[in-house]
């Protein structure tokens, strides 16, 4: 990666932005990751650049999953903190990614917490999906569910949001769980899977012993 002289202005940058009058995301996110994609998201909605730094940050979790080298490039800690946000920077310039993009990972890099992307890459989808009143949700069960018992477990998710939100509903399989249903609702969790009831039944017995 080619390093860039720009890194100390971006940084400069980013902590006017984040020192201006603070825009707080829809959801309350907690954590060090947090603390970033609550001052990007301030800075991209100040910026009006919000749908942009979201595709964005979504490419960057793209590149963390597909690519080993860059993965390897962020944790590295043998790469000095300033060669890192200038090797960064100019990457994302070389991407044509907006300066609240770049700054943030400047900041990132200079503070040493580019180990911290994909978490700051999630914290950041979910706060973009509140924006757009979305709700994640996902419902694991051991096979495929039918089409009438997927339209069945989608129309109870919609019915516990409320109306005026969009449900994003992800199926996943896993066969671990034996029978029954796990469903994933925003911050809920509900666990009706059949192997977690055998392991309460366990439980109980071995209390009775």
């Amino acid at each position: 990666m080619v390093a860039s002289n720009s890194a100390p202005s971006a940084i400069r940058a980013f902590s006017d932005a984040a020192a201006s009058e603070f825009v707080a995301p829809p959801v309350k996110q907690y954590g060090l990751a947090a603390r970033y994609t609550g001052a990007l998201y301030s800075a991209a909605v100040k910026a009006k650049s919000l749908d942009k730094v979201d595709k964005e940050i979504a490419q960057i979790a793209v590149m963390c999953k597909t690519s080993p080298t860059f993965k390897s490039f962020l944790s590295d800690p043998s790469v000095p903190k300033k060669k890192k946000s200038e090797s960064i920077i100019a990457l994302m310039t070389e991407m044509k990614f907006t300066d609240t993009t770049k700054h943030l990972f400047g900041v990132m890099a200079s503070n040493g917490r580019l180990p911290e992307t994909e978490k700051v890459a999630k914290l950041f989808s979910e706060i973009m999906m509140a924006s757009k009143g979305e709700v994640p949700a996902a419902v694991t069960s051991a096979e495929p569910l039918t089409a009438k018992e997927l339209a069945d477990v989608t129309a109870a998710c919609q019915a516990s949001i409320g109306s005026g939100k969009t449900l994003k509903l992800e199926q996943k399989v896993d066969p671990s769980i034996i029978g029954g249903l796990m469903i994933d609702v925003g911050d809920k969790h509900i666990d009706l899977s059949i192997n977690t009831k055998i392991r309460k039944m366990e439980a109980l017995l071995q209390d009775t012993v």
